[in-house]
């Protein structure tokens, strides 16, 4: 008997610790309370050029939609046009925005002559293109280091712009 009971007492503290274990109410933790910030893209300016490629400014706007300051910004990025991939970057921004304001970013990228002609070819067509930024942004809060995707789509017709450069080829929105 006393075998029995020692067996029933040992499946009874495994069952429970696999279960949970107490019994006791658990406190409750509120979510933290974290909107994504929205990023749109306003402008592209052509930084440098070299033998195979370039770089590239990507003018971006980013808006705090939260009730409080989010710091230093740390992005990462894809710029598209239609579905060809262009331009690639990270950037760390030192710059604290406050709360329902936004502020401008200047994101450094890199691109391919390749890239830029198979992204060129839809403008042939059609002389409009659609392009796509696409990422991760991370911002600090008093709640710790929160991360967030973003995808902003757009369209622009390289066409109609002066032909000073790049600045200005994805348009505003």
């Amino acid at each position: 008997m006393r075998t029995l009971t020692t067996t029933l007492t040992a499946a009874t503290v495994a069952l429970t610790a696999a279960c949970g274990g107490s019994s006791a109410p658990q406190a409750y933790v509120p979510p933290v309370p974290f909107d994504e910030p929205i990023v749109a893209m306003r402008d592209v300016r052509l930084a440098g050029a070299g033998l195979t490629g370039g770089s590239m400014d990507i003018v971006v706007s980013v808006y705090n939609p939260n009730d409080y300051a989010v710091q230093t910004p740390r992005m990462s990025y894809h710029l598209l046009v239609d579905t060809t991939r262009v331009a690639d970057g990270s950037f760390d921004a030192l710059v604290e925005l406050q709360p329902h304001d936004s502020a401008q970013l200047r994101l450094p990228a890199t691109f391919s002559y390749l890239s830029m002609r198979n992204a060129g070819r839809g403008v042939a067509g059609v002389g409009t293109v659609n392009y796509r930024l696409v990422g991760h942004i991370s911002v600090g809060t008093p709640y710790g280091r929160l991360s967030a995707p973003y995808d902003h789509i757009g369209r622009f017709a390289p066409l109609s712009i002066p032909m000073s450069g790049i600045g200005g080829l994805l348009g505003r929105q």
